[in-house]
């Protein structure tokens, strides 16, 4: 555990700096230092973080380089592996590929979209694997998609679609973030997110699983089974020590934590510029697919953290544009307590597959 809360003290306090300070050379020069640590840990970490056994288990079915490429998974996700095992021979190799994947997306994005980068990577280890350490496959899609919204910015629509179509190479529920371009641009009032949200939730609980009956019944082949999968993953996450129920009243809560600062920043201190305007739209789509999704599934809901995952950009922007250095300071110390306590949350879940913190040096 005190890995973890050293390097959140770490990040904290640089953060905060740069929030007081405002000095963008300082930050970019922090970020880069933080962002290259993170990926070191991330390819000689060994036996840690979710899912270890069974992607280390199916690298060790590849016996000999671009045999039996065809498992069921991703087609990007099963080309790295290959070609980590024909480069490296070693999983750590492996691992290697997909973090500096990982990290070249995660590194742009922050530096070109974030007004705090050094926050950002704050937040991130607090929501997103901490920073993408303990990977799996659907945060190399994440760290993809997060620059895809560069290209909605600027309105390369082509760019855009190819962004989105190479991350779901590594997981296909990225797909959804197609649906991030039309949405940015819109203009909606309070009123309608609130309703958008309210209709989720009713969708997710009354009528959610014959809908998705129906959009699977219209799938062919592997989307069917995709969608059958997680229908039968949501009967096994229901019995879980962590209810769906449980889960849903935290998803409420840190949505609802996240909604009351883009409320706050929108109508009280009446800033709505296209950028903030476009990520609260992904953002808002983000909860109404949480909401609408999980009641079938834990695992199914995870198709909303592409665009949960704003909220690292999202919400330094907000702190960026408090109107005196004392608002800036004590919004950024409220978030950061509020952020450790789901960090902290996150690895009691899990203890036993994130503590202790082991590496290649230590087996």
């Amino acid at each position: 555990m005190i890995f973890y809360i050293i390097i959140f003290i770490s990040l904290f306090l640089t953060s905060f700096l740069e929030v007081i300070s405002n000095n963008k050379k300082y930050s970019i020069i922090i970020f880069s230092l933080f962002l290259f640590i993170f990926f070191i840990l991330s390819f000689i970490r060994w036996k840690t973080g979710t899912d270890w056994e069974s992607y280390y288990e199916m690298y060790t079915w590849i016996d000999k380089p671009w045999n039996n490429f065809n498992n069921g998974m991703e087609s990007g996700y099963n080309f790295v592996n290959h070609l980590g095992k024909f480069l490296f021979n070693s999983y750590t190799g492996v691992l290697f590929l997909f973090s500096t994947i990982i990290y070249t997306y995660t590194g742009r994005t922050y530096i070109t979209l974030s007004k705090y980068p050094i926050t950002s990577l704050l937040l991130s280890f607090c929501i997103l694997s901490f920073a993408h350490i303990m990977y799996v496959r659907q945060n190399v899609a994440v760290a993809i998609t997060g620059w895809s919204v560069y290209y909605i910015i600027t309105q390369k629509k082509w760019n855009f679609i190819a962004c989105v179509l190479i991350a779901s190479l590594f997981h296909r529920t990225s797909l959804i973030f197609l649906l991030a371009y039309p949405v940015f641009h819109k203009n909606y009032s309070a009123k309608y997110y609130c309703l958008s949200i309210i209709g989720a939730l009713a969708i997710g609980t009354l009528v959610g699983k014959l809908f998705l009956n129906i959009i699977g019944g219209l799938g062919l082949g592997i989307i069917s089974s995709k969608i059958n999968g997680y229908l039968e993953l949501g009967s096994e996450d229901n019995s879980m020590a962590i209810s769906t129920t449980t889960v849903l009243i935290k998803g409420f809560i840190n949505r609802f934590f996240v909604l009351a600062l883009i409320f706050y920043c929108k109508y009280k201190l009446k800033h709505n510029s296209p950028f903030f305007n476009g990520l609260t739209n992904l953002y808002v789509l983000g909860t109404i697919l949480y909401f609408m999704t999980l009641p079938l599934s834990i695992s199914l809901a995870r198709i909303a953290v592409y665009m949960d995952s704003l909220q690292v950009i999202l919400i330094p922007y907000i702190i960026y544009h408090q109107k005196t250095l004392y608002n800036r300071a004590l919004l950024f110390i409220l978030i950061s307590s509020y952020f450790y306590l789901r960090l902290y949350s996150s690895i009691i879940s899990f203890k036993t597959e994130y503590i202790p913190f082991t590496t290649i040096f230590s087996t």
